[in-house]
């Protein structure tokens, strides 16, 4: 089954449409920009929109916005398959001789082709057709290849291949517009501790160009202060204790590093898929799911 739609959340960004604009044709078909009330007749795009709100809390000013606005998402879109991209995304294709493939470019990796991007979906639209994968990404260009073509249940940013009908009737047991920073960790979490599976590949990769890019504002990251990351951090770390880790120097003060320079944070994903998993074990319809993914697991 084909991805039904691509999300993708902007603001003041106008003019500045990477993800779009290096999508192929045939999939800014499916595109569906998701603005802000206030912006809407700005955009000039052809393609789909889902207007926020006209309210404070979808407002790009309020803290949880970026929350709330993927918490829609998922609601609109629960009973599909479906991605959702950052708006400043550029795809890469790795060589393959890092997975024992065919040495397939000069360089260790080069810009997707459109042919690239459309054997990606391809291969993820068939990833979200087996039974232990909910969602599935690329790894970030930035990081190096792991010698598998994909790793399992991992960290998962920016871009999101999802199968909604997977965990549509439990969405609202979920928290996931509570915090800001991270909140894709709390997504992934949510499912992973529930006992829904992701697959990260190595070969297809992203990057983000507001990263790059000096001169590329990010509403998201711009107005973020550690003080707040850290409280974030903490409302994540009381929902996943066993899983989420906020790291201290011998003094107190937080390790230094982490995503955009927040502090950093150890996140057991393993870990939780497996407790995820073990849930599952005392029914027996939910055992009979469970010794069908070991089967999966063990071919893959």
């Amino acid at each position: 089954m084909a991805i039904d739609k691509i999300y993708i959340p902007t603001v003041h960004r106008v003019d500045e449409q990477t993800t779009y604009n290096n999508l192929p044709d045939s999939l800014k078909k499916k595109v569906v920009l998701v603005v802000q009330a206030w912006e809407r007749p700005q955009y000039k795009y052809d393609c789909e929109y889902l207007v926020l709100p006209d309210t404070e809390e979808y407002h790009y000013s309020h803290y949880f916005c970026f929350s709330k606005t993927k918490k829609l998402i998922y609601e609109v879109a629960k009973n599909t398959k479906y991605c959702i991209f950052d708006d400043d995304i550029i795809f890469y294709r790795r060589n393959g001789k890092y997975f024992g493939l065919d040495d397939n470019m000069e360089k260790s990796k080069r810009i997707a082709t459109t042919k690239d991007i459309l054997q990606m979906f391809e291969l993820y639209e068939n990833w979200l057709d087996l039974p232990e994968v909910t969602v599935c990404g690329c790894a970030h260009s930035e990081n190096p290849p792991a010698k598998a073509i994909f790793t399992k249940n991992s960290s998962i940013s920016s871009v999101f291949w999802i199968n909604g009908n997977d965990f549509a009737d439990r969405l609202n047991d979920f928290d996931l517009d509570s915090v800001r920073v991270a909140q894709d960790v709390c997504f992934l979490l949510s499912l992973l501790t529930n006992g829904y599976g992701n697959r990260v590949g190595q070969e297809f990769v992203f990057l983000n160009m507001s990263n790059k890019k000096k001169n590329m504002k990010s509403t998201q990251w711009d107005l973020q202060t550690k003080d707040l990351a850290f409280e974030d951090h903490k409302k994540i770390s009381n929902m996943f204790p066993q899983f989420f880790n906020i790291l201290f120097n011998p003094d107190g003060t937080r390790v230094s590093g982490g995503y955009r320079g927040v502090g950093k944070v150890k996140i057991k994903w393993s870990e939780a898929y497996k407790h995820g998993r073990s849930k599952l074990k005392g029914n027996s319809f939910d055992k009979m799911i469970f010794d069908e993914f070991k089967t999966y697991d063990n071919k893959s």
